[in-house]
């Protein structure tokens, strides 16, 4: 008989309630309601007003940090950057698909191709999931289920409005749940949001903390110094006229007066207008607001100088070296960025291609981390329970060729040793256990395959 949606649902709390420990829970065949071994020591009161009041001071830190990130985007390396870390990240891999599912159970991987192939279209979310990750450091997903089909549909929420809680509750310290701000501050279990985060950095817990953030600091000096050479550039680079204008034996006290005339004959056309007949004193585009006006007396007549503009206008080392600092805080290879300019060799492009893919790899396995989560709750409402609900591998596409062909490389290495070394100086066991690192099981396992191909064709000989 099938259960009621409200027994579902509180089945669910009670299984993803804690977290990360669902395979522990599923693997014991026991909820996890209470801590067990060494977290029992944590069992505690705790003060919810210190709690919110902690809360609270965290989430108007927050704030201020997306409105940065907000405000970074507009630069163009920070912006191309985040494009890159989704492209590489969402790479589709050999299949022509950017997610692999592996199952002993083809109705398992039946069931889990439908529902990211079809149902969320993984193909063409996961770049926007995966690029506001990267951003915020964190990205949550509302969970519209059905007791009968399992997740519909995964709804993206600003960060901003959604609050995580953890420690509210004495009796499970791991307990994790959801405040939705701009609902009435709404309570969500955790199985009713997916939170992607990048962890790391404590001063972000038990928020995530983003690829941008090292460059927060550098990115203000980046644009304080672009300012001051753009202004540097619009105030020195002209040339500018010193006009000598000899005074003669006027007052003094009309030598102001006099230089005024001067410099509006010198630098403003009369025009009469026919409708009005009133005279209209026009700029002179052809002269300079910086122009100097000296007045001189004495032997020395009226001359015009010209002042030489900025001599530094080419001088860009200090902005550089600023931008260099960014690129480093960003962990994008330049080439990637199109600042291929200064690489010395494809050698070295290579090797900060591999750095590169392993802060990939970092951020794919968190993808893969709650993408699993996704799994398990579509399967759980499906019917599966116990061991069904792991039977089952999510595998993103490796972004980097170079990376790829660095571990078949140490592979044939590996094989050509193991080839060699069998000519009268190691047994197979220490080959097996010295140069590929396989345990006893696994050897077992190998020979008792090699037994099972050589039986495999001998009956295709005898065919």
């Amino acid at each position: 008989q099938k259960e009621s949606s409200e027994t579902i649902w509180k089945r669910l709390t009670r299984l993803f309630r804690s977290g990360p420990v669902v395979r522990h829970k599923i693997a014991s065949g026991e909820p996890m309601t209470e801590p067990r071994g060494t977290a029992k020591a944590y069992k505690k009161e705790l003060s919810s007003l210190y709690v919110h009041s902690l809360a609270s001071y965290g989430q108007y830190e927050r704030l201020s940090r997306y409105a940065d990130y907000q405000e970074m985007e507009f630069t163009p390396e920070i912006s191309s950057a985040l494009d890159i870390y989704a492209d590489e990240v969402t790479a589709f891999g050999d299949e022509g698909r950017i997610l692999s599912i592996v199952s002993r159970s083809a109705e398992i991987k039946a069931h889990l191709e439908t529902l990211f192939f079809d149902v969320l279209n993984i193909e063409f979310n996961a770049w926007s999931w995966v690029r506001n990750l990267v951003k915020y450091g964190d990205m949550v997903l509302f969970v519209d289920a059905s007791e009968t089909n399992g997740i519909l549909n995964l709804l993206p929420i600003p960060i901003n409005e959604i609050e995580r809680e953890e420690g509210y509750d004495k009796n499970d310290p791991f307990a994790v749940r959801f405040r939705w701000l701009t609902q009435g501050n709404q309570i969500l279990e955790n199985w009713q949001m997916i939170h992607f985060r990048l962890l790391g950095n404590d001063n972000f817990l038990p928020y995530g903390s983003s690829v941008v953030e090292p460059a927060r600091r550098i990115w203000r000096q980046l644009i304080l110094i672009e300012d001051a050479m753009l202004v540097y550039r619009i105030v020195r680079s002209p040339e500018r006229r010193v006009f000598y204008i000899d005074v003669g034996n006027i007052n003094p006290a009309e030598v102001d007066q006099f230089m005024e005339q001067v410099k509006t004959r010198l630098r403003r056309n009369q025009v009469v207008d026919p409708n009005t007949g009133r005279v209209d004193l026009r700029y002179n585009p052809l002269s300079v607001d910086e122009d100097y006006f000296i007045p001189t007396r004495g032997d020395k007549s009226s001359k015009i100088e010209t002042l030489a503009g900025g001599q530094f206008t080419g001088d860009i080392e200090d902005v550089q070296y600023i931008q260099n600092k960014l690129f480093a805080a960003l962990k994008v290879p330049k080439a990637h960025l199109g600042y291929e300019g200064e690489l010395g060799s494809k050698a070295t492009l290579a090797q900060m291609d591999v750095r590169f893919a392993r802060t990939i790899e970092r951020i794919q396995k968190i993808v893969v981390a709650e993408l699993n989560k996704i799994a398990m709750i579509h399967l759980f409402m499906l019917g599966y329970e116990g061991e069904d609900l792991t039977d089952f591998e999510l595998r993103l596409a490796n972004p980097s060729t170079i990376a790829e062909q660095q571990k078949l490389e140490l592979w044939r290495m590996k094989f050509e040793i193991a080839g060699s070394a069998t000519e009268g100086i190691l047994d197979r066991n220490s080959i097996y256990r010295k140069v590929f690192n396989f345990s006893n099981e696994e050897i077992q396992k190998i020979k008792e395959g090699k037994k099972m191909d050589k039986l495999e064709d001998l009956i295709l000989e005898g065919m």
